[in-house]
C-alpha cells in the first residue's frame, strides 16, 4: 500500500512539473493578430513588423507566433483574450486594451478616386455629400474633422477588390485606405491601372501595437516599450526598415 502511495506521489509530482513546464513554455510564446500587409505582415511570418516584434520579443525568451485574421477579426480576438497582440490600431481606435507608449509605424491615407469621373478635388470638403468607402472594421471616421462626413453615405466593404471595382461601376466616389495598401493592391492586379486613379493624402495616423487589458498584457506593453526605445536609439529599427527600402513602407520623420 505505501509502495503505491509512493508511485502515485511520484505520477503526481511528475504531472505537477510536466504542467507547471507546459504553462512557463505557453507563458513565452506571444500570439499577434493581424490583417496581411504586403512586406510588412507576410502570411508566412516574414515582413517588416515581423522582424520589429521579434527584435522586441526574442531576446527577452520569447518566440512570436503570428495569426492572419480580417482587420475586424483580429481586434475581435485581443479583445476577448484569444490572443496577446493586435498589430495596427491607431490611437484610442480599441475599447478595452493596454496602448503602449511607442508606436513603430505610419500610415499615410489617401482618398482614391476614378479620373474619368473629374471630381473636383477640394480637400477633405470634397468628400462630404458623396459615397465613400473603406474596409469595414477601420475607423476613418473617427479621425477626420468633424463634419467632414456629416452627408456622406459610408460603405464598409469586406476587400480592396469589391472597393476598386465600385469605383470602376462609379457606385463609389471615394475609397480611403492606407497608401501602401492602395500601391499595393495596384501593383498586383492587372486588371487596375494606377494611371486611371487619381490619389490625395488627407491623413497622417500612427500605428500601434495593442495588448490584452490583464497583467500579462501590461507586462509585453511594458517590454514593447522599453525594447523598442532601446532599438530606436541603437538604430536597429532604422535598418529594419531599409531591409524594405523597395517597399511602400516609410521610416516615420519623427523616429530621426
Amino acid at each position: 500500500m505505501m509502495k503505491m502511495i509512493r508511485k502515485l506521489s511520484t505520477l503526481g509530482l511528475c504531472l505537477l512539473c510536466f504542467s507547471m513546464s507546459s504553462v512557463q513554455a505557453e507563458s513565452n510564446k506571444i500570439t499577434f493578430s493581424t490583417e496581411a500587409w504586403k512586406d510588412a505582415t507576410n502570411k508566412d511570418g516574414t515582413g517588416l513588423y515581423w522582424d520589429i516584434f521579434r527584435a522586441v520579443y526574442e531576446p527577452e525568451g520569447y518566440t512570436v507566433e503570428t495569426k492572419i485574421r480580417t482587420y475586424e477579426r483580429a481586434v475581435n480576438l485581443v479583445k476577448k483574450n484569444k490572443v496577446d497582440v493586435m498589430v495596427g490600431s491607431y490611437i484610442g481606435e480599441i475599447e478595452n486594451v493596454i496602448y503602449p507608449q511607442n508606436y513603430f509605424a505610419v500610415d499615410i491615407v489617401q482618398a482614391v478616386y476614378l479620373k474619368s469621373t473629374k471630381n473636383d478635388w477640394r480637400g477633405l470638403e470634397s468628400i462630404d455629400g458623396k459615397i465613400a468607402g473603406w474596409i469595414k472594421g477601420y475607423s476613418y471616421d473617427d479621425y477626420l474633422p468633424e463634419g467632414v462626413l456629416g452627408n456622406t453615405a459610408i460603405n464598409r466593404l469586406h476587400n480592396r477588390r469589391t472597393a476598386f471595382a465600385l469605383l470602376g461601376k462609379k457606385q463609389l466616389d471615394y475609397f480611403i485606405d492606407a497608401k501602401a495598401d492602395i500601391s499595393d493592391f495596384l501593383n498586383t492586379n492587372a486588371g487596375y491601372n494606377a494611371e486611371d486613379f487619381v490619389r490625395n493624402t488627407i491623413l497622417e495616423l500612427k500605428l500601434y501595437v495593442v495588448f490584452t487589458d490583464n497583467e500579462r498584457g501590461k507586462k509585453l506593453a511594458g517590454i514593447f516599450d522599453e525594447r523598442f526605445s532601446a532599438l530606436l536609439a541603437q538604430g536597429e529599427i532604422k535598418k529594419l526598415y531599409e531591409k524594405y527600402k523597395d517597399s511602400t513602407m516609410t521610416y516615420p520623420a519623427e523616429f530621426n
